[in-house]
């Protein structure tokens, strides 16, 4: 599938699961979204890997901005929730550990190791390092994106280091099925976004 429907279907899974009470949880749950819808692609190998994984980096640079700008102008409390459950130390070790497994995934032949359970698992134990409340919005997230690639011909490693892998088999990476996904992925986000926003008590309606 596309990274934009990826995205949309990251962000609708992610937000109807989690449903976010609070305005830290929203801004959590969009910004760590936002990077695991993605991140498993960072494996690309065609000629047009290096556009792919210098998209996922700008998605990662300009969540990190977007929710460090939220921090300072809202004050929603995502560095208080890491005052509480992390350090600097703790920091450094989970941003090194993250990177250092996307490293070995980038390296690795696409839909293996990054599409697979092993691949969200640790992930999302060095995201537990940094900051224990993003983590469930990674493992959906993740998930999101290994799940609907298994509607394409290409087979998904999901069991890796296991042999073989799971292909339905039912479309291809790009056309009607996935811009389907899409506008109906979009419409579920913009929908639930609303509501949530709405509940939360910074509605745009009223």
């Amino acid at each position: 599938m596309t990274g934009k429907t990826h995205l949309s279907v990251g962000m609708a899974a992610t937000l109807l699961v989690t449903q976010p009470q609070s305005i830290k949880e929203l801004a959590l749950c969009l910004g760590v979204t936002f990077i695991g819808a993605v991140i498993s692609d960072i494996d690309v190998s065609t000629s047009e890997s290096h556009e792919v994984i210098n998209k996922i980096l700008a998605i990662v640079i300009i969540t990190a901005i977007a929710l460090a700008f939220v921090e300072y102008k809202w004050n929603v409390g995502i560095i208080t929730s890491f005052k509480n459950n992390s350090n600097i130390m703790r920091l450094i070790v989970g941003i090194m550990v993250f990177l250092g497994i996307c490293i070995f995934g980038k390296n690795q032949p696409h839909r293996s190791f990054m599409h697979s359970g092993l691949a969200v698992g640790l992930l999302s134990g060095a995201t537990y390092i940094i900051l224990p409340d993003a983590v469930p919005y990674l493992i959906i997230s993740m998930f999101s994106h290994i799940l609907i690639d298994t509607l394409n011909k290409k087979k998904v490693h999901i069991f890796y280091p296991l042999p073989g892998g799971i292909s339905f088999n039912l479309c291809s990476a790009q056309g009607v099925a996935n811009n389907t996904i899409f506008k109906v992925a979009s419409f579920l986000t913009i929908v639930s976004f609303v509501y949530f926003t709405g509940k939360i008590g910074i509605g745009f309606f009223g």
